[in-house]
């Protein structure tokens, strides 16, 4: 396991994580993180593909864990800062590798969003998401859909104002968030269309000029989005070759799953060779025949 960091510019920089494992990798895997969620919360699987022989990288967009490296109220990124610049870094510093592994990007939540905004996405072999969908609150799963108004409309203007960023922390609600980000947030989850509807003409034509290979993982159980939402963001990405895949926790033989409950190492047994594992040897066997 090797911590190192990887400048956005002359004075901001994030902080990724490379597991190496003990054998030559066969592919390297990108994991992009959930909004408010550390690189932490993926280290167990990322230790799990280490021995399935993979290379993986994980890391942190800035302001958010080990990448924040000062007060939340003193940045003035966004989310399109996040894909653009933090996620195409991270991505760059992988294709270099003197290796040329086959590269996998594997988004949770926002990382499985914001991944045709990012530069030489075309180089990846594949993209997974897992539990990823557009956000739009009136297709939010029910018990959120009820919440969203208040929260969008209330909680996240008020506080904001108050604190100089969004304190999600204390509530219980996403996580701390810098101003900005969970502003343009806001505006993309009031929209039925999401962020292709909230941001420019290039936003939207880098989502429909989509050619990456991509597989959709999501779970009926999930809290936060519902069938609906997840349908809709798949359905903005243009690539041909992709699959929206649902399962539900009794096809795997597991009570819950939930929104965030796929990276958890208890389930190392049966959602990660399941589910997970064929979807990275499939375009490795493909490639090799």
């Amino acid at each position: 396991m090797q911590r190192f960091a990887l400048n956005i510019n002359a004075t901001e920089s994030i902080q990724l994580t490379r597991f190496e494992p003990s054998v030559a990798a066969i592919a390297h895997i990108i994991i992009a993180p959930a909004m408010g969620v550390s690189q932490l919360f993926y280290q167990a699987l990322a230790l799990w593909l280490n021995q399935q022989g993979y290379a993986v990288t994980t890391f942190d967009y800035r302001a958010m864990g080990s990448s924040q490296d000062k007060a939340l109220s003193e940045y003035s990124l966004n989310i399109l800062n996040w894909a653009q610049e933090d996620c195409s870094v991270v991505l760059a510093n992988v294709i270099k590798q003197p290796s040329k592994l086959p590269i996998y990007w594997l988004g949770h939540s926002l990382g499985g969003q914001i991944f045709p905004l990012i530069k030489q996405i075309e180089q990846v072999t594949k993209v997974i998401t897992i539990a990823s969908g557009t956000g739009y609150w009136k297709h939010n799963a029910p018990a959120l859909r009820r919440k969203a108004p208040l929260f969008w409309y209330v909680i996240v203007p008020l506080l904001t104002s108050i604190f100089g960023y969004f304190p999600g922390r204390k509530l219980g609600m996403v996580g701390d968030l810098p101003k900005q980000v969970i502003y343009q947030w806001r505006r993309w989850c009031l929209h039925p269309e999401y962020c292709v509807g909230v941001e420019s003409a290039a936003v939207r034509q880098q989502f429909t000029q989509l050619q990456v290979p991509l597989t959709s993982v999501c779970f009926s159980d999930d809290e936060m989005l519902s069938w609906q939402n997840m349908q809709d963001l798949h359905a903005l990405f243009g690539t041909n070759n992709k699959q929206l895949k649902c399962y539900t926790p009794q096809q795997v033989g597991v009570d819950r799953i939930g929104h965030l409950g796929f990276f958890r190492a208890q389930f190392k047994d049966n959602l990660w060779p399941q589910i997970l594992l064929p979807e990275l040897l499939l375009p490795l066997q493909s490639s090799a025949q």
